[in-house]
């Protein structure tokens, strides 16, 4: 079997934001929220921890075994949002808000 070679994108230009970040971070505080079992203080927005709660918490990413690096690696990073008590209340009202 002949290897496949991908083909350059043309055109394809970079994602460049309409908004300046820092500045609506400083006018949007409470957006996000600093999770306190994340190491290196990590940020992120309700909806995202409700997400991370959620998938650490399905059977297909609850196991970890010998698997690719990259999988391996998300699997150990949504270990501590197993037991989060602050991802399962958001969960919770994610589903019903739903």
């Amino acid at each position: 079997m002949i290897p496949r070679r991908r083909k350059p994108r043309k055109g394809a230009k970079p994602f460049v934001p309409n908004i300046d970040v820092d500045k609506w971070l400083a006018s949007h505080p409470e957006s996000l929220i600093e999770c306190p079992r994340q190491p290196g203080g990590l940020r992120l927005t309700a909806a995202s921890c409700a997400k991370r709660h959620k998938y650490a918490n399905d059977p297909r990413y609850s196991n970890i075994g010998a698997e690719p690096f990259n999988v391996f690696v998300f699997k150990m990073n949504l270990k501590p949002c197993r037991e989060c008590a602050i991802g399962a209340e958001l969960s919770k009202k994610q589903e019903q808000a739903a």
